[in-house]
């Protein structure tokens, strides 16, 4: 599958300091990439109603919901939007619905690696 190029990317995740690695990591590799980050699922929710990006950063556990019940809300307001899981401790049930679920590109374990960001890039 072709993946069309990144221009803006959405993060979210309720720890900082993840956000800070995540973003000075994307943008030392691709600087041309807008990175937008919401520590709350209701924020990005509002903002993806009136925004387009084009790749979701979700952590799973995250304040107000799961992840998994964030990746249902999106596919109401951004269906087109692709989606990336991460999580500090990913188990094999996480892996193996991730992998069946056709709305998720990819899941990595946290914190990503430049490789991890290399490839959802496209790089």
């Amino acid at each position: 599958m072709q993946i069309s190029p990144i221009k803006k990317i959405l993060l979210l995740d309720d720890d900082r300091i993840q956000k800070i690695l995540t973003e000075k990591r994307l943008l030392k590799i691709n600087s041309g990439t807008e990175f937008v980050y919401f520590d709350t699922p209701s924020k990005a929710l509002e903002y993806l109603k009136t925004a387009h990006v084009d790749l979701l950063l979700v952590d799973l556990n995250l304040p107000e919901m799961s992840g998994w019940d964030f990746v249902d809300e999106v596919e109401k307001v951004s269906p087109e939007s692709r989606i990336i899981l991460q999580s500090g401790s990913v188990d094999r049930e996480e892996f193996e619905r991730a992998n069946a679920d056709k709305r998720i590109s990819e899941i990595f374990e946290k914190p990503l690696s430049d490789s991890d960001l290399r490839s959802i890039l496209g790089l």
